[in-house]
């Protein structure tokens, strides 16, 4: 295990040592408050959170309407062993990691469902165009998870769970404005009457939002040829988007229910181009994209044999379309350049089975069968002939999976499954994992461990493009972490710690040295590369005094090394923490500040092609709202209350000071 490092020069010097110590700080009261046990679906069955060994972090409903205006980045910040990067405000390109993984090998889910992008380069996430609807809750599952949910799951997963409607029916509007021109607007309705439920809800954003490239950046900043000074930046580039979410389900029996859910997203954004040769394309009002998302599932559940089989059977699909308008980006066979639109089109489709048997002192068994096929196609217009060839694939995997859990003398919880997944003309790779937790009931702590592999194969791009291998071998690693958890001062504080080593090998990526196919000369997608990460999470939360002040807080230590340069991994800080404080001693008045902390970044500077080193930074929000009766809340929030000036990626802008405040109104 690494030493941790000094961090003299940072706000890291405080961070971890007020995490460690936030127990010592709770004030004795007189009415005991604890925090709350949630349930979670980490091993694909609903279980209590204290019963699984897995590193998991659950975003309720209230945190994720609280930072969610602008999509799911400021949702998911602080959770320990993950990264979000923003290339330049909200709505633009965002890749997210887990456990220093790739975009590629984090899995992320609306209930339960895939959601990567098929016709992207590796068939990645991008957390940009999503919209927050009605989510119940986000559970982020940190570690190799193929096991049980295939492909692509290697540093972990985050699954988004839309709402279930219960209860008498339920309506709330919210609107908010404020700092750069921004509107928006979320509206939803919930409920149950005798055997269905139901769920619908719809959001909108429009925010003028700032440059994306050069904005706030105090050194020299060049365009694409790295030489030539950047032209001045116009006032915005604007972001708008839209969403909606749908999901109903009836009870046909006690013992056999049917649902169906659809959710929809579609979002416009202007963007800035730094590599192009010319200053006056740099930020061309026609350098604009436009996305949109549609998914929908249904699901028949039945169990039998006096409820010991629960039975469910999936049918889903999704699909994504996105087209780019950009300035001089094409090329004719004689390379000059024009201006075009790129289309990119991605859909998925398919079925699973899942069913878990009860078996009593023995535990509880879990088996299934997936089957899901995969398009991608491409498209340029205009498309002068010898200058573009479009891709139009598809590649089917068929998987089956199980798992046993069994708890031993009501303390022991044992864990362990295997998956296979088969890819039609192509490679079958197996994967696995164990799990195990200790707990002691007398002492509220749990000592928990877990191994296992994880497995990528290639998209789709990687495989059938002008640059693809179609012999491609699936990434593959093997990682483990071990930790405990602590409950303190009788519930009303915990502390989690981990460490966790993660090994890849077989990493695909780009080689120009390689020919795969007769017709590639500029080489092609081959599997040659290696990396390790390793580090330590620790979060901790606490009620310091009952009714009146709750804390947070987080720390993650990153080590991300690409083996084959002995370099670290870009975009890995090796620091960075989160420390929240919630008051609520007035009634229905609450008050959070909250503050980020990241450490030194490295990074690349691709229009001089070197690598660089993001400065150090702390940025602090504040967050209140009043409930003023049963029907009318008001809320604002100020984000970098400080007016820190900071990078996520290397010359792209981040906002300073914004103030945003609106009410909601519920019925």
């Amino acid at each position: 295990m690494p030493a941790f490092p000094f961090f003299n020069r940072s706000a890291f010097s405080h961070l971890l040592p007020l995490t460690c110590f936030l127990p010592a700080l709770i004030t004795p009261g007189e009415a005991e408050e604890a925090l709350p046990e949630l349930t979670v679906t980490a091993d694909r069955t609903l279980e209590p959170v204290s019963r699984t060994a897995s590193s998991i972090t659950i975003i309720p409903a209230e945190e994720i309407e609280k930072r969610g205006s602008f999509g799911l980045p400021n949702v998911l910040q602080g959770v320990p062993g993950l990264d979000l990067y923003e290339t330049g405000g909200p709505g633009t390109t965002t890749s997210v990691f887990l456990r220093g993984s790739t975009p590629g090998q984090t899995l992320v889910m609306i209930d339960g469902v895939r959601i990567g992008d098929p016709s992207s380069t590796d068939g990645s996430v991008d957390l940009g165009g999503l919209v927050v609807t009605d989510f119940d809750r986000i559970e982020v599952l940190r570690g190799p998870q193929s096991a049980l949910y295939g492909s692509s799951a290697m540093g972990g997963v985050i699954n988004i769970i839309t709402r279930k409607g219960t209860g008498a029916p339920h309506a709330s509007m919210l609107m908010e404005g404020g700092s750069y021109a921004t509107g928006h607007t979320r509206a939803s309705l919930s409920g149950s009457t005798g055997n269905l439920s139901y769920a619908f809800a719809v959001d909108a954003l429009y925010t003028g939002a700032f440059p994306r490239y050069g904005y706030r950046i105090t050194r020299p900043v060049t365009i694409g040829d790295g030489v030539t000074p950047l032209p001045p930046l116009p006032s915005e580039d604007p972001t708008r988007k839209g969403g909606f979410h749908g999901r109903i389900a009836y009870d046909l029996t006690q013992d056999a229910s049917i649902e169906a859910a659809i959710i929809g997203t579609s979002s416009s954004i202007r963007f800035d181009n730094p590599y192009a040769y010319n200053p006056a394309d740099v930020f061309n009002p026609l350098n604009h994209q436009r996305e949109n998302f549609l998914q929908g599932f249904v699901q028949g559940k039945a169990d039998l044999f006096d409820h010991r089989l629960h039975n469910r059977l999936t049918f889903f699909g999704n699909v994504t379309d996105r087209s780019i308008w950009q300035r001089q980006s094409c090329y004719d066979a004689n390379y000059n350049a024009f201006d075009c639109e790129r289309g990119y089109h991605g859909a998925r489709l398919g079925a699973e089975y899942q069913g878990d048997l009860e078996l009593g002192p023995f535990g509880l068994a879990t088996f299934g069968l997936r089957t899901e096929t995969e398009y991608a196609s491409t498209s340029q217009a205009p498309a002068p002939f010898g200058t573009f060839e479009p891709i139009s694939a598809s590649q089917s995997t068929h998987s089956g999976f199980a798992q046993h859990q069994l708890t031993l003398f009501d303390r022991f919880d044992l864990t362990y499954s295997g998956r296979v997944d088969a890819i039609d003309y192509g490679p079958t790779f197996t994967t696995w994992r164990v799990t195990g937790a200790y707990r002691t009931a007398e002492t509220g702590t749990k000592l928990r461990a877990a191994g296992g592999t994880g497995a990528r194969y290639g998209s789709l791009y990687q495989r059938f493009s002008d640059y693809g291998n179609p012999s491609l071998a699936p990434e593959y690693s093997i990682g483990y972490d071990a930790g405990f958890e602590q409950s303190l001062a009788g519930g009303r504080a915990s502390i989690a710690a981990n460490y966790y080593e993660n090994h890849y090998r077989n990493l695909i990526t780009f080689d120009s040295s390689a020919s795969c196919t007769s017709v590639q000369v500029f080489g092609c997608y081959n599997n040659i590369g290696r990396a390790e990460t390793k580090g330590v999470e620790v979060a901790a939360e606490a009620v310091l005094v009952p009714g009146i002040l709750r804390a947070q807080a987080s720390y993650t230590f990153l080590v991300a090394t690409n083996l084959d340069t002995d370099q670290p991994v870009p975009r890995r800080p090796r620091n960075k923490g989160m420390l929240s404080l919630t008051y609520n001693g007035i009634a229905d008045f609450e008050f959070e500040a909250r503050g980020y902390f990241v450490g030194e970044n490295p990074d690349y500077d691709y229009t001089a092609g070197q690598n660089v080193m993001l400065h150090p930074y702390a940025r602090i929000d504040l967050y209140a709202h009043y409930r003023m009766n049963e029907n009318l809340t008001w809320f604002g929030r100020i984000q970098n209350v400080n007016d820190a000036r900071y990078e996520e990626v290397f010359n792209y802008g981040t906002a300073g000071r914004s103030i945003y405040g609106g009410l909601k109104v519920t019925w």
